[in-house]
């Protein structure tokens, strides 16, 4: 990430100087719809401390109380999903860390910053810290409230960091209590059948896991959001069945069709084992 922007970034919160510390100019969206601007000074515990004016004493309110607060917050959005798209994903993590650490305190209140926040899930799962992206897909579902896409969206991480991370039990568990593991169609929605088949292939059901990453293949081509890690997952399942010949025809298709992506990355990987197993192979037939 180049230092500018970075800088770009801080300067347009107000953050520079002592960041921590500072009051933070807001508007608390209180029970009944009440809304009240002025500064939070600090958190202690259940309780925040806030200031209407600048000759106003402090009072405290309790933490439970705030439905919302609305931070007074000017981040490019577009430019750090530029740095999300040059796959810089550390150093964005780093930086977006950096930039959110003084609201660090009342991060457990619903927020405008819950955009921001949906990006780090999205890049933890992204650089496989599956434990930070769970983490935060399970505090976005609790302050979703009515934001139906965003709770949705939170879900999903929840249920791939949950498979990724070997808590396959528990994936099941919560697909299945969001209706997600219900009677799998061709003309099934390619989310499910995508998670659903990811499922069955880390339980090692890859027949059933091929079937349903057929249907998300031959029924949603136009959908890249699934069709890309779906045709991964499907060189990954050949790769376990043995079928090598058409792992790698899989795999030629990713790198020539999804360069610079996740996919293409991890489609790079297995091409090596492929070779490794390729190598395993002769050895045997030669023996």
């Amino acid at each position: 990430m180049k230092k500018g922007v970075l800088y770009f970034l801080i300067v347009a919160m107000g953050l520079t100087g002592s960041i921590q510390a500072a009051p933070l100019n807001v508007e608390l969206i209180m029970s009944g719809g009440r809304a009240w601007k002025g500064q939070l000074i600090k958190r202690d515990g259940d309780w925040v401390e806030f200031s209407t004016g600048v000759s106003a004493r402090p009072i405290r309110l309790g933490a439970s109380t705030i439905e919302r607060i609305n931070y007074n917050v000017k981040i490019n959005l577009e430019q750090l999903l530029q740095l999300k798209e040059d796959r810089e994903f550390n150093r964005l993590i780093s930086n977006l860390n950096q930039v959110l650490a003084p609201f660090k305190s009342y991060q457990d209140i619903p927020s405008n910053l819950t955009r921001y926040r949906a990006l780090l899930m999205e890049l933890y799962f992204l650089t496989e810290e599956y434990d930070q992206a769970l983490a935060y897909a399970t505090q976005l579902v609790s302050d979703g409230g009515d934001d139906v896409a965003l709770v949705e969206n939170a879900q999903t991480f929840q249920a791939l960091s949950l498979i990724e991370s070997g808590r396959s039990d528990e994936a099941e568990v919560l697909m299945d209590q969001l209706g997600w593991l219900g009677e799998l169609r061709e003309d099934s929605n390619p989310k499910q059948l995508y998670l659903g088949a990811k499922l069955m292939s880390v339980k090692e059901k890859y027949n059933q896991a091929m079937e349903l990453i057929a249907y998300v293949i031959a029924f949603n081509s136009q959908d890249t959001e699934w069709m890309q890690p779906a045709e991964l997952l499907c060189a990954e399942i050949y790769m376990e069945l043995g079928m090598l010949d058409s792992a790698e025809e899989v795999i030629r298709q990713i790198s020539l069709l999804y360069p610079n992506t996740a996919e293409y990355d991890a489609s790079l990987i297995l091409k090596e084992k492929l070779v490794e197993l390729r190598a395993i192979e002769a050895l045997e037939t030669d023996s």
